[in-house]
């Protein structure tokens, strides 16, 4: 094995979605803040279902797998020698992430619910809700990455406020008297209270809405505005730099983890029909015990202020608590 002063060598094993993507960085990059890191992605792809639902089976039994299985289950190439370290989340990795923990006998965490997945096949499971299982690190906000982790210099008193706007799914279902009722709200507090908006939509919002909620905002009251159905722009780190408050649409709690992080107050906005998952219900109402968030309906927001909060909001340090947890899983002569 290296010494402590060459890099930590990390697979990151990726199905490819953004979300997933961000916290497998998020937690490789906590590592890579406290010691030097070689990070590798590795791309993979489910091609036979029935064999990953009869890998999941195997591990709860214990089995001997076979050494063609991971090769079966995934379109996947990987890297020359060895792992230090193996990081992924989402459900579709992780029976890759347990089979080559196996193989190579290195640590392997996992950023997510376990989707059914044996806990004992993972080295550390990280989660914002409890599993009650003895590996599992409860974090107070989802790991990000470094670049999205960073509190943003105090916004000046008279920065605009910005609204984060999703869409349908997760539980959420927006028809247009929500989507009205958040409109009259903007307009209300931007002419009350004399500050401007930042808008931006995302690709769940969907053309209905957005031409809706075009006709409806008052232009008067809006900063800038990005409709992302029909001029895409990647602007909410830049939005959030600029805001000294947010409200953001519930469905999507990488956005309302993003906004967190950002140190601005934050207020989460969702439906009527709103049915979050569990795990999801459960990841918000910790926000608020942790006093990182306040929630409102779109429709009790006529009369509401933008936040009973002010001054910095105090971030916890993910990153820490991650690499505290690694440090007990490395061998001694791979600690710093």
């Amino acid at each position: 094995m290296a010494g402590t002063n060459e890099h930590l060598r990390i697979w990151l094993l990726s199905d490819g979605a953004p979300g997933h993507v961000s916290q497998s960085r998020g937690v490789a990059e906590a590592i890579g803040r406290f010691r030097p890191v070689e990070l590798i992605l590795v791309p993979l792809r489910v091609r036979r279902k029935l064999l990953k639902s009869a890998g999941r089976w195997l591990l709860h039994a214990g089995g001997v797998f076979p050494r063609w299985l991971l090769q079966r289950v995934y379109d996947l190439d990987l890297p020359d020698g060895k792992p230090d370290v193996l990081i992924s989340s989402g459900g579709n990795t992780l029976l890759a992430n347990a089979l080559l923990a196996r193989q190579f006998g290195v640590p392997n965490l996992y950023s997510g619910t376990l989707k059914g997945y044996p806990a004992r096949c993972y080295s550390s499971v990280y989660t914002v809700t409890p599993l009650g299982t003895g590996n599992n690190r409860v974090l107070p906000l989802p790991p990000v990455p470094d670049s999205l982790s960073q509190r943003l210099p105090a916004a000046p008193a008279d920065a605009p406020w910005l609204l984060l706007i999703g869409g349908n799914g997760a539980g959420y279902c927006y028809e247009d008297a929500d989507w009205r009722a958040l409109a009259a709200a903007v307009n209300r507090l931007g002419k009350e209270r004399g500050g401007r908006w930042l808008v931006t939509t995302s690709r769940r919002t969907g053309a209905a809405a957005e031409d809706l909620l075009q006709q409806l905002l008052d232009p008067a009251v809006l900063e800038e505005t990005v409709y992302f159905g029909k001029t895409p722009k990647p602007v909410v780190r830049d939005f959030l730099a600029r805001c000294r408050g947010v409200w953001v649409s519930e469905d999507s709690l990488t956005m309302v983890a993003e906004a967190i992080y950002s140190g601005r107050p934050v207020r989460s906005i969702s439906p009527r029909r709103a049915r979050p998952e569990v795990n999801d219900a459960a990841a918000l109402a910790g926000y608020v015990d942790h006093g990182l968030l306040e929630r409102s309906f779109m429709h009790d927001l006529a009369t509401l202020e933008l936040s009973a909060r002010t001054g910095e909001i105090e971030i916890p340090d993910v990153q820490r608590m991650i690499w505290e947890d690694v440090q007990t899983l490395l061998p001694p002569g791979r600690l710093p």
